[in-house]
């Protein structure tokens, strides 16, 4: 879809913090990226324990698996995740704990080895 203004507009980024004591600097990395792009923030569960959000700039509302499931009643109301998707032009996941990348690394794998198998069929 095509955007009627062309005026030049900040980046959009998903922030997003998994649950690594690093959240504890989760504000600090919001406030740096929103000097410069629109920032939206995700937090795992786990992060909650570390993230304050008294750090946090105002205008960031940071989304919880509350607010996910919470939005959604019935078929065709809006989707938070899928909409976070359309909004933004990156997602940033830091801190990024190594059992997060991990999970990442094996959806990665398995993509890669589903591609493959079809290849072979």
């Amino acid at each position: 879809m095509e955007r009627a203004d062309l005026s030049p507009r900040k980046p959009r980024i998903l922030l997003a913090a998994s649950g690594s004591v690093a959240a504890i600097k989760f504000g600090n990395l919001c406030h740096c990226f929103a000097e410069w792009a629109d920032v939206k923030a995700v937090a795992t569960k786990a992060s909650l324990h570390f993230i304050d959000r008294a750090t946090l700039p105002k205008d960031i509302h940071l989304y919880t698996d509350d607010d996910e499931w919470s939005s959604w009643n019935r078929i065709g109301d809006s989707v938070l995740h899928i909409e976070l998707r359309r909004w933004a032009d990156i997602m940033v996941i830091a801190p990024l704990s190594a059992n997060t990348l991990g999970k990442v690394y094996d959806v990665a794998l398995f993509s890669d080895r589903m591609k493959t198998v079809g290849k072979i069929q």
